[in-house]
C-alpha cells in the first residue's frame, strides 16, 4: 500500500484501545441485574450488534419492559466507570495517530460505542482533539455488519471510500468495510473473531502493534 490517501476512519474498541474484555461480560451483567438468567454464549450474539440493537434483542429475547434508551444507558452506565478509569491505549497508538495528523491525514473514528463514552475514554487518553469527527453505530441504529456508520463516517469526512483507509479489528466490519471499496488496515486484537490468517487475506494490510508503524497505510510495508 504505496498510495497516499487522505483520510482515515478509525475503530475504537479492540483497534485504539484495549476495552474488549471489559465489553464481553456487559450484557450477562446488565441481564443479571435485572434479575435474569443470560444464555450460553451471549457475546456471540452481541458482538455484531449496536448497543440500540442488543438492547432491542434484549426486550425481544428476555422480556423486558425498560424501552432502548433506558437499557442503552444501563450498558452505559456498567462500562462508564471503566472507560474513566481503566481501559488503556494500544501500545504506540498516540504516536501513530499523530504521525498520521502531522503528514496531514484527516482522522475520524466510526464506533459502536455511544459518544459520550467515546468522547471521556478519548479525552483521559489525550487522543480526542486528534479527530475532527465521531461517528457512532447508535447514530444509524445498526451494527457494522451492515455498512450504515461507514458511510455516514466518510459524508461527515467529504470523502469517498477508495480515499479512506478504515483501522478495523472485527472481522464482520472488516468484510463490511472492504466491500464498500474502502482500503482497510486490519488491527490485532487476541477477542477477534477472524484468525490473524483470515484478516490478513482480505485486509489490504494487517497490523499486529502500532508501536512497530511509523506511517501506515501511506507507506507501510506489508506485514501479511
Amino acid at each position: 500500500m504505496n498510495k497516499k490517501y487522505p483520510y482515515a476512519i478509525f475503530d475504537m474498541d479492540g483497534t485504539l484501545v484495549d476495552s474488549m474484555p471489559y465489553w464481553h461480560n456487559i450484557g450477562r451483567d446488565y441481564l443479571l441485574s435485572r434479575g435474569k438468567e443470560p444464555e450460553e454464549h451471549l457475546w456471540e450474539k452481541l458482538s455484531t450488534m449496536s448497543t440500540a440493537e442488543s438492547a432491542r434483542y434484549f426486550q425481544e429475547r428476555y422480556g423486558l419492559t425498560e424501552d432502548v434508551p433506558t437499557i442503552v444507558q444501563g450498558f452505559n452506565d456498567i462500562m462508564a466507570e471503566n472507560y474513566r478509569l481503566r481501559v488503556p491505549a494500544k501500545p504506540g497508538v498516540r504516536e501513530y495517530l499523530l504521525s498520521l495528523r502531522d503528514a496531514g491525514v484527516d482522522l475520524s473514528l466510526a464506533t459502536a460505542t455511544s459518544i459520550p463514552l467515546v468522547e471521556v475514554t478519548l479525552r483521559r487518553l489525550e487522543l480526542l482533539p486528534l479527530f475532527s469527527h465521531i461517528t457512532s453505530c447508535d447514530e444509524v441504529g445498526v451494527g457494522k455488519d451492515r455498512p450504515d456508520v461507514f458511510r455516514l463516517a466518510l459524508e461527515r469526512l467529504s470523502a469517498a471510500p477508495e480515499e479512506t483507509v478504515m483501522y478495523e479489528d472485527a472481522w464482520f466490519a472488516v468484510q463490511t468495510a472492504k466491500a464498500l471499496g474502502m482500503h482497510v488496515a486490519g488491527v490485532y486484537d487476541s477477542t477477534c473473531t477472524g484468525t490473524p490468517e483470515e484478516m490478513a487475506a482480505v485486509c489490504d494490510c494487517y497490523i499486529r502493534d502500532f508501536s512497530t508503524l511509523t506511517y501506515c497505510p501511506q507507506d507501510v510495508r506489508d506485514e501479511k
